[in-house]
């Protein structure tokens, strides 16, 4: 009896391709990131799917180095999540709340963080 594979939800292959990019810290192949991302592997023309929907997005960039096609992220880790961040704060129809619940969850680490950007 053959195993059941598992199917990844909507979005989670691109980010894995995202981490696996930021992670290696330097472009990556199709075929390193197929080997880099968690399983289930895809196979080679789903993760071109994928590629092809994240630079529609501006998500990432391909360049053809010789005969291999190599893939960057377009923007830092940092830059990525702020920007998703600032994307869902706006998008809300309460930001006020939605801000502050936001604070609410953080730890004292991080409110500290944010208090001393705050006073700059």
């Amino acid at each position: 009896m053959r195993a059941k594979m598992k199917r990844r939800n909507n979005g989670e292959l691109e980010n894995a391709v995202l981490t696996a990019l930021w992670d290696r810290g330097e472009p990556m192949s199709v075929s390193e990131l197929q080997a880099g991302v968690s399983p289930p592997k895809p196979a080679y023309t789903t993760m071109m799917t994928v590629l092809t929907r994240m630079e529609d997005k501006g998500l990432i960039s391909r360049e053809r180095v010789s005969r291999t096609l190599m893939i960057s992220p377009v923007h830092s880790q940092v830059v990525t999540a702020a920007s998703e961040m600032s994307r869902t704060l706006r998008g809300s129809t309460d930001s006020h709340e939605v801000l502050m619940s936001f604070v609410g969850s953080l730890d004292d680490d991080e409110i500290e963080v944010l208090r001393s950007f705050v006073s700059d």
